[in-house]
């Protein structure tokens, strides 16, 4: 016999996986009120601004994307997504960009790694030596806001919490669309008990960007508290689960005053802790005492939409019995309360600093960041050339796309600091830097152009399908018939990424020679699907094509390149047809035979690998090269490459047809003994 608590407990269960749901709809409905009232800074574009806080990069790191952020943007990123393009920004941790670290350098001399001491000392708790070191930076540089959000964040781990507002106000009243700063006021706030407070601004966070989802789990956390009641004992649980059933139970009445002009909340200062004001949200039983204070559940009248006052969820006014049992809270909405959050960023619009030291001077004037920037340094020092589309390793280091890609077909490192770039060549994400190719376009225009005109010319010679083709010294190959390969040498993974590259898609397959390195025929190869492997080798999917005559015979970064004829074969007159297509149809009936007469071992083994024999085709000559099946029979037959290789150099289909006929007759008489 079940328990009585078991339908209850299910109850329990039903109710906490279906409150995510409830409050999806609602979450929506608030962000669709904020969205249209946070503020957005219009600013001249300037090129080394990070997207993440609007401030110049003195850290920068590129992440996988290719997107480059400051590094404080990234400390702590409670996301994986890039702001811009919403694509994967990678694992930490994250190097800083060597080349553009050097410009950093150059504009501000000496402050690229002052916010990454400053955000050790943070994360290892030394916020008096990292308020010290602060406090020595800005008076120096006093419209560096990142070291006013760090300031913010050793004030509130020091419980100086009115301190930590005002930096963060100064913050937001520059920079009124930078989320994190956002969510760290709204953190301070819900530290101090002023949930309601908290709220509007995990809000505004969520507004400006809709992936930040550790203001949205808070929001969830503090509309939660808001809305269900909060028991503090079982007993507790299963009494209010006997006052109303489960399934049926409404949300509870939510007002949210969105158009309410002033909030007041109380600020503790380090003073007020250090005389015996406790820390607020610490304990379950001073949490519901907070959130009574900071919550209101309003009456259920109608009231006037000029007011501002939406109604998200409603139910019936709860009876004298239900209003004992469930735990009342109040949104504290006095009239009279001042909001110190716009207030602060009037005060400090009306008497800080319009400019950002250096970081103004390099926007207003332009010109002065191309004086700094010498061609020089935006040269790959793999091929000594202008970066061409520019790639950022992980380590930091920057090589042209092409560049990066040959040196780990030979290993799986960092050409310069030797780091493993295994996992980086696993990905195969090797997105172009669009910082760094930004400031080519902008401030070395004429390079560039030089620089793809010499690529340009490269693409059109590696295009050429009849000089200097790529050629694969391996196998014999034939018309019409699949050829897998198995790519692992590094000259040849170079010329199969050269062959995509360009859009033929296409080399020549050859079989080896003594004396002149590779044979005098051969036959194209159609890339059909090509399989990266995470070590760097790939699996390459190909079918025959046209047959060719070695003309000349050359080399290219390591591969073998040859000038080719391509052959077709002889078509004959009415009279000669006539007895070819005897010929044709005797010898084919003659290979079937041969086929089916295989053991069921043999038979499978063809079948697997090259697939069903061809069908007898009406027109013998409406291919350059014969009929299908003659080379699918040529494939599959034991016979000597340099015997495959006299046929496959045939120009005459009678010619051809005789030869396989006689390979047929003597493998037949095998069968037969």
């Amino acid at each position: 016999m079940s328990s009585p608590a078991a339908p209850r407990c299910a109850l329990i269960d039903s109710l906490s996986t279906s409150r995510p749901v409830q409050l999806e709809p609602l979450l929506e409905c608030l962000l669709r009120r904020y969205r249209g009232s946070v503020a957005v800074r219009e600013e001249a574009a300037f090129v080394l601004r990070c997207p993440g806080c609007g401030c110049f990069l003195r850290d920068p790191v590129t992440v996988q994307c290719g997107h480059t952020y400051c590094w404080p943007c990234l400390r702590g990123e409670p996301r994986r997504r890039c702001r811009l393009c919403q694509g994967d920004t990678g694992h930490p941790p994250r190097r800083t960009g060597v080349l553009l670290r050097r410009l950093a350098d150059k504009c501000l001399p000496g402050r690229s790694w002052q916010h990454r001491d400053i955000a050790e000392l943070l994360e290892a708790g030394e916020h008096r030596e990292a308020l010290h070191r602060i406090r020595s930076v800005l008076q120096t540089d006093p419209g560096d806001l990142t070291l006013r959000v760090y300031r913010a964040e050793s004030y509130a781990a020091l419980f100086e919490y009115g301190k930590a507002h005002e930096d963060l106000d100064f913050v937001l009243s520059k920079q009124p669309d930078w989320p994190e700063v956002y969510y760290r006021k709204a953190k301070v706030l819900q530290e101090t008990g002023n949930l309601y407070e908290s709220l509007t601004f995990y809000l505004q966070c969520l507004a400006l960007d809709k992936e930040f989802t550790s203001a949205r789990s808070e929001i969830e956390k503090i509309l939660r508290d808001f809305l269900c009641p909060v028991p503090e004992t079982i007993e507790d649980v299963l009494r209010d689960l006997e006052i109303k059933p489960l399934p049926n139970l409404p949300l509870k009445p939510f007002v949210l005053e969105a158009d309410r002009k002033e909030t007041a909340y109380h600020l503790h200062t380090s003073q007020e802790q250090q005389e015996g004001t406790p820390k607020l949200m610490k304990s379950p039983s001073s949490s519901g005492q907070q959130r009574a204070r900071s919550v209101h559940v309003l009456h259920c009248e109608k009231t006037n939409s000029e007011e501002g006052l939406k109604r998200v969820a409603s139910e019936p006014l709860l009876s004298s019995q239900e209003n004992g049992t469930l735990l009342k809270r109040k949104f504290s909405l006095s009239e009279q309360d001042a909001n110190i959050c716009e207030d602060g960023r009037k005060k400090h619009l009306r008497h800080g600093e319009t400019s950002y030291g250096d970081f103004s001077s390099l926007m207003a004037d332009p010109s002065t960041l191309h004086k700094l920037i010498d061609g020089n340094d935006f040269e790959c020092s793999l091929c000594m050339r202008l970066f061409y589309e520019p790639v950022t390793t992980p380590c930091g280091h920057t090589f042209c796309k092409k560049c990066l890609e040959r040196c780990l077909d030979h290993t799986p490192q960092c050409p310069l600091c030797k780091q493993s770039l295994a996992e980086y060549l696993a990905r195969r994400t090797f997105n172009v830097t669009l910082l760094l190719e930004e400031l080519i376009k902008q401030y070395l225009p004429e390079e560039l152009c030089e620089r793809k005109r010499l690529h340009e010319e490269e693409t059109v010679e590696l295009s050429d399908l009849t000089k200097n083709v790529p050629m694969f010294v391996c196998t014999m190959a034939y018309p019409t018939v699949p050829c897998p390969l198995h790519v692992f040498e590094p000259r040849y993974r170079l010329m199969i990424r050269r062959c995509m590259e360009t859009g033929t898609k296409q080399f020549g397959m050859c079989i080896s020679d003594p004396e002149k390195s590779f044979a005098d025929y051969g036959c194209m190869l159609q890339i059909r699907n090509v399989h990266f492997l995470p070590d760097g080798r790939s699996v390459v999917d190909t079918i025959g094509g046209k047959r060719f005559q070695v003309l000349n015979r050359g080399m290219r970064d390591g591969y073998c390149t040859a000038d080719i004829d391509y052959l077709t074969d002889t078509r004959v007159d009415e009279e000669e047809l006539q007895q070819l297509g005897e010929l044709h149809d005797a010898v084919y009936a003659q290979a079937c035979h041969w086929f089916q007469n295989l053991r069921h071992r043999f038979r499978s083994q063809i079948l697997h690998h090259f697939g069903s024999m061809p069908e007898r085709e009406d027109n013998i000559q409406g291919s350059p090269s014969g009929p299908a099946w003659c080379w699918w029979l040529l494939a599959v037959l034991p016979v000597d490459p340099r015997y495959q290789l006299s046929v496959l150099s045939m120009r005459s289909l009678k010619d051809r047809l005789l030869k396989i006929q006689h390979i047929l007759t003597y493998f037949s008489r095998e069968q037969t003994k």
